[in-house]
């Protein structure tokens, strides 16, 4: 015969379904709330984008526009022809991918836009000239001897054993890694302003005022501050030795360009990796002008136009070193290595994709290694000229002349893909898209991918960002 439970079992279940049923009730009704409150956030939603659209139609229209065509033939053949007599009335173009448009840059008239760019070549101009007082330094620092004799307290390191071989080695590297880091930020800053319809565009024009900016400070200005100003006196007074001089004093500047690729190496993929920079910026933003703002955590894009840039700069370095001094080239590939593995984690894993390069930079990366090998085959002309070779220094001439022919050729076979867009893949893409039944529904979503932000429905649920979600939530 079954025994009927105890009393005091009985009252704790009860109270434990009663409790059950009454959190099941009170989520209903804030799950009914929270519906009511939705549907009156889509109505104030509705009705500001009405007030939106009267605003827009009142105002004076934007000297811009995205035309949608309904084939991709028709857009290509209408963004490549001219569509006027006066090339300047009526100007076409491919629109970039609408998660790349620079929506801020659209309203700046065509007319004006060459006073942007020349605001922004000067700026960075300038940038780049007074960056060179401290790279000078740096390289003073370099030479020890001379550190001395402008600064004679300088001596005291010498009391220190191997303080002075850090302080010439190493910290010239450290000191000219630091100032670089900021280089590509303030460059990106001004290509903002340069009037460039799409982001990536921005990035390509910071991409080439940051390696260019690199070339002259860190590496013409480092070889002549550190070598051959210090020569140019003895070189007036001694005119026949100024050949011998200079093949030496380029040759000096080795062990600062290995200490260099290390440096850049071992701290800069590391703080690639750390992200020190970032998290510096956010714990700023956070405690003073950001306060208000989104604390959600977000991602960042690949900064194209700070990494490749120092990339190229290293390749340039190890090609025309590889002459002058080869015993830098297998620091050279372990940067190469170890920048592979830190890079490819990144990109896989950290860096999100905010628009597709569709090979962009491919043009701009060929033009720099090109540079690369025009530096080096000049290097190796003036190597054999100056120990006294002049067969080999003739030799090497027609390698140059075969150099700028190949990238003549590069530029009409291969450069012409990267700035148009086919007709014939055009129109093989449109018969794709016809027989996979596509063409309509491309149609309809290009027309809705780029309504501009202002006239987008609001959406209360979701975070409005321009940067992207977390990969894990704060919670």
């Amino acid at each position: 015969m079954a025994r009927m439970p105890h009393i005091g079992a009985i009252i704790p279940w009860i109270l434990l379904q009663y409790l059950t049923l009454v959190e099941v009730l009170t989520a209903r009704e804030d799950a009914v709330k929270i519906s009511l409150q939705e549907e009156k956030l889509q109505l104030f939603c509705e009705k500001i984008r009405q007030l939106q659209h009267e605003i827009v139609i009142k105002e004076q229209e934007l000297p811009v526009a995205f035309v949608i065509f309904k084939s991709r033939w028709g857009a290509a053949l209408a963004a490549q022809s001219q569509l006027h007599s006066h090339p300047l009335l009526w100007i076409t173009k491919m629109a970039p991918e609408p998660r790349d448009v620079s929506w801020r840059s659209l309203a700046i008239p065509y007319r004006i836009l060459p006073l942007y760019k020349i605001v922004v070549v000067l700026s960075a101009s300038l940038l780049t000239i007074f960056f060179a007082i401290p790279v000078t330094a740096v390289q003073g620092i370099a030479k020890f001897e001379k550190l001395k004799k402008w600064f004679p307290p300088a001596m005291a390191v010498e009391l220190i054993p191997g303080l002075s071989s850090i302080l010439t080695g190493y910290l010239p590297s450290v000191i000219l890694k630091g100032f670089i880091y900021i280089v590509p930020f303030a460059m990106f800053g001004m290509a903002k302003l340069g009037g460039c319809i799409s982001k990536s565009k921005e990035e390509i024009k910071a991409c080439n005022m940051v390696f260019y900016f690199l070339v002259g400070n860190v590496f013409f200005l480092s070889v002549l501050s550190g070598s051959l100003l210090d020569e140019i006196g003895e070189s007036f007074t001694h005119p026949k030795s100024f050949p011998s001089r200079l093949a030496s004093s380029v040759s000096a500047q080795a062990d600062f360009f290995i200490t260099y690729i290390l440096t850049d190496g071992l701290s800069g993929f590391s703080f690639e990796i750390l992200q020190p920079g970032l998290l510096i910026w956010h714990a700023i933003k956070s405690n003073t002008f950001g306060r208000r703002g989104e604390k959600n955590p977000y991602l960042y894009s690949l900064p194209y136009f700070r990494i490749i840039p120092m990339i190229s700069l290293s390749v340039l370095i190890g090609m025309v070193y590889a002459v002058v001094a080869p015993l830098l080239l297998p620091f050279l590939i372990g940067y190469f290595c170890l920048g592979y593995v830190v890079y490819i984690n990144q990109i896989e894993d950290v860096y999100d994709t905010v628009y597709e390069t569709c090979g962009e930079y491919w043009p701009y990366i060929h033009l720099y290694i090109l540079i690369a090998i025009i530096l080096m085959q000049i290097t190796m002309i003036g190597l054999f000229g100056l120990k006294a070779k002049p067969a080999a220094s003739i030799s090497t001439i027609p390698l140059l002349l075969f150099t700028l022919m190949f990238n003549e050729y590069c530029k009409k076979r291969f450069l012409p893909s990267f700035h148009h867009y086919s007709i014939q893949n055009a129109v093989e893409n449109d018969e794709l898209d016809v027989k996979s039944g596509q063409m309509e529904v491309n149609h309809e979503n290009v027309i809705n991918a780029y309504c501009p932000p202002c006239l987008r429905p609001v959406n209360f649920l979701e975070s409005d960002s321009s940067s992207k979600q977390p990969l894990v939530s704060s919670s």
